[in-house]
């Protein structure tokens, strides 16, 4: 018999590569479920607008959203900072 051990494809020795998906930092994992209801033509350009910039359309509205939200609360800290001059 061989006494060497196992190595797997990444060369380590004695730990099994058990595939999958990496775990999330606490910080990024994303907990908070929002749904939005549409028609099947709405949803259907949704579809058609993430898949045209590569991303599934929860990612794209996320992101869509985001932008959107950030973009709003710059423009309310700089319509404010003008009232105070």
């Amino acid at each position: 018999m061989n006494s060497k051990p196992k190595r797997n494809k990444a060369g380590s020795a004695g730990k099994k590569n058990r595939g999958g998906r990496p775990p999330v930092a606490d910080a990024d994992r994303r907990e908070t479920l929002v749904r939005v209801l549409t028609t099947a033509d709405e949803y259907e350009e949704l579809q058609h607008a993430a898949a045209y910039v590569g991303m599934s359309v929860s990612t794209w509205m996320r992101s869509i959203g985001l932008e959107r939200a950030r973009a709003i609360s710059t423009e309310k800290e700089a319509v404010g900072n003008r009232d105070e001059s």
